[in-house]
C-alpha cells in the first residue's frame, strides 16, 4: 500500500485563492434551528410593539370616556356624540370600546370620519393626527361651537386644542388648554385639573 508522505509541523496546507486573487473565504452553514430561533424573536418583538400601540390607543380611549364625566357643556343634549378624526385603527378601538356606553345619564355614540352636518351635533371631538396642519384644519372646523377638542398629540394644545392626552415615558398625561375651554363655555372640574398639566400660550405650568 503506497502511503501519504507525512507533512513536517512546519508546513501548513495551501489555502485556494479565490477569484480575485484573494484568500477564498471558508463558509460556514447556518443551523436551521438558529434561523428560527431568530425569526422567532423578530415575530415576538413585532407582536409586542403592535400590542403596545393597541394598548397605548385603549388606553387614550378610556381616558376619553373619564374626560366626559368632568366637562360640563352648556347643552348637554340628549346623548353623548364623539366624533373622531384620523388614525383609523385607534378610532377603530375607540368605537368599540365606547360606542353603547354611557356617561352618566347619557349615552354614547361615536362618529368616525364625521360630516360637517356630524360635528354640528357632537359633544366632543377627538383628534388623532400627528400632523399640525391637519391638527389646526380640524380645530378650525369646531371653532366657537361649544364642543371638547381632544388630542393625542404634544403640538394639539399648542395649536390651540383644549386637552392633549400626551405619552410621557410608559404614561399617558393630560395637558390643559384651559382659556380654549373656557371660551367655547366649557367648565372642567378641578379634580380634573388638579392631576392636568396647564399649558398656556408660550408658558406651561403645573397646576
Amino acid at each position: 500500500m503506497t502511503r501519504l508522505p507525512r507533512m513536517r509541523a512546519t508546513e501548513r496546507p495551501q489555502r485556494r485563492r479565490g477569484a480575485f486573487g484573494g484568500e477564498e473565504a471558508r463558509t460556514e452553514s447556518f443551523p436551521l434551528s438558529r434561523l428560527v430561533t431568530v425569526l422567532a424573536v423578530i415575530i415576538l418583538l413585532t407582536a409586542t410593539a403592535i400590542a403596545q400601540v393597541r394598548d397605548e390607543r385603549a388606553v387614550r380611549a378610556a381616558f376619553v370616556y373619564n374626560l366626559t364625566k368632568y366637562i360640563e357643556w352648556p347643552d348637554a343634549g340628549s346623548q353623548m356624540t364623539i366624533a373622531f378624526v384620523g388614525d383609523s385603527e385607534a378610532g377603530e378601538i375607540l368605537k368599540k370600546m365606547l360606542d353603547g356606553k354611557s356617561s352618566g345619564p347619557l349615552p354614547i355614540h361615536v362618529l368616525l370620519s364625521p360630516s360637517e352636518a356630524d360635528l354640528l351635533r357632537c359633544q366632543l371631538l377627538y383628534v388623532a393626527e400627528p400632523s399640525s396642519k391637519k391638527v389646526r384644519a380640524a380645530l378650525d372646523r369646531v371653532h366657537g361651537k361649544g364642543i371638547l377638542t381632544v388630542g393625542d398629540s404634544e403640538l394639539f394644545v399648542r395649536e390651540g386644542g383644549m386637552i392633549g392626552l400626551v405619552t410621557v415615558g410608559e404614561q399617558v398625561q393630560i395637558q390643559v388648554r384651559l382659556e380654549a375651554a373656557q371660551q367655547a363655555q366649557l367648565k372642567i372640574s378641578s379634580r380634573l385639573l388638579s392631576i392636568a398639566t396647564l399649558v398656556r400660550q408660550g408658558a406651561e405650568a403645573k397646576n
